[in-house]
């Protein structure tokens, strides 16, 4: 018999602590183990009960999820779920404060009154609880160190290599500069924060970020980035053109498709089962910028990017996949890797020390 997953429910309203018991505990796998009304309440509880999964509400009183967030993955790390109740800007901010601290994933809570609405998040969160829960989360330690406002950096087990291999500059002539096209998955968010803040506004490449991220989240996700980083960020619009020194956010429920003379489009078919597709984005980008694209592919979970990655070193570009020490989730990574798509296995410091340094633009 299955040992029932553990689940510790933090949120400040006790209707929807309610709701969000009758929702995991529908799956007979699934046993909510305990609740907490606050951030202060819920330390008590995951130290404990050591559940297998924290869902954890944004705005509590007493104590916000971000410094809930931060504090047990300084001193008893478990992966933890957001839940928002709300898209607005100031909720989401938060959120991805949430993520930077070590949080997981993301998603909106289910809304009362929907009976459709409520059925497609219980499937979501469901699917949601029994990946995250599997996840072995590191240690924060910067949360034992200090209440800064500032998301922690991540703590990576040691490389084999302390700093970035020597390869060649990636030298290409104007007009065409190069690209760069990072794709990513659970966990990725603060993995691209942490490539992105190693780049310069100099940097002379244009960057394409396709995350998989709950729907409603990608236009948070380009605000928490710009205000981060030194590169300016958005989310990607129909027409928009890739430009070097400018970071592209590929937005939810589309697909990015690059058309001949550069110009973006968005397409809102489903041609893959992921929406955006990694592997459609790179395809595309490739298929218009040839050598002088760069791929690289971040924590997540199954194969999508795979497929992109050999297309772009078949093409003669630059792959990277992260290492499998610094990842959430490796799945994403090793399908490229087992494919012979990776030219080039990294920490997240040593990929943006490897773009910073590799990718130049000459003159003819």
């Amino acid at each position: 018999m299955n040992v029932p997953l553990r689940i510790l429910v933090v949120d400040d309203s006790a209707l929807t602590r309610r709701l969000l018991r009758e929702l995991l505990e529908s799956d007979p796998d699934v046993r909510v183990v305990g609740e907490a009304a606050d951030g202060r309440e819920a330390l008590a509880r995951v130290a404990e009960l050591h559940p297998d999964l924290v869902t954890l509400d944004v705005r509590m009183p007493v104590m916000d999820g971000v410094e809930t967030t931060r504090q047990i993955m300084a001193y008893t790390p478990t992966p933890i779920l957001v839940l928002t109740a709300s898209l607005s800007s100031y909720e989401v901010d938060i959120t991805f404060q949430m993520l930077g601290a070590g949080a997981l994933d993301v998603m909106e809570k289910p809304h009362l009154g929907d009976a459709a609405a409520v059925e497609v998040a219980r499937r979501t969160l469901l699917r949601k609880v029994r990946l995250l829960s599997r996840v072995k989360v590191v240690t924060h330690l910067r949360g034992r160190r200090t209440k800064s406002p500032e998301a922690p950096a991540l703590t990576v087990a040691p490389a084999a290599h302390t700093t970035p291999p020597s390869v060649p500059p990636l030298v290409v002539s104007r007009p065409l500069f190069p690209v760069v096209v990072i794709g990513a998955s659970t966990g990725g968010p603060r993995i691209v924060r942490q490539i992105l803040a190693a780049l310069l506004p100099s940097f002379p490449a244009a960057i394409l970020v396709v995350q998989h991220i709950a729907q409603g989240f990608s236009v948070g996700m380009a605000e928490w980035l710009d205000t981060s980083v030194a590169l300016p960020v958005a989310v990607a619009k129909e027409g928009d053109h890739l430009c070097p020194g400018r970071v592209l956010l590929v937005p939810d429920r589309y697909d990015l498709l690059l058309q001949p003379a550069g110009a973006i489009h968005l397409s809102d078919r489903p041609l893959l089962l992921q929406r955006p597709a990694i592997d459609i984005a790179m395809q595309s980008v490739v298929s218009v910028f040839g050598a002088a694209t760069t791929g690289v592919l971040l924590t997540g979970m199954g194969r999508d990017g795979a497929l992109g990655m050999r297309s772009i070193r078949q093409a003669g570009g630059l792959t990277i996949a992260q290492d499998e020490a610094s990842c959430t989730i490796f799945g994403m990574p090793r399908a490229a890797i087992e494919l012979g798509a990776a030219e080039l296995v990294l920490t997240p410091d040593q990929i943006g020390a490897t773009l910073a340094r590799r990718i130049k633009v000459v003159s003819q």
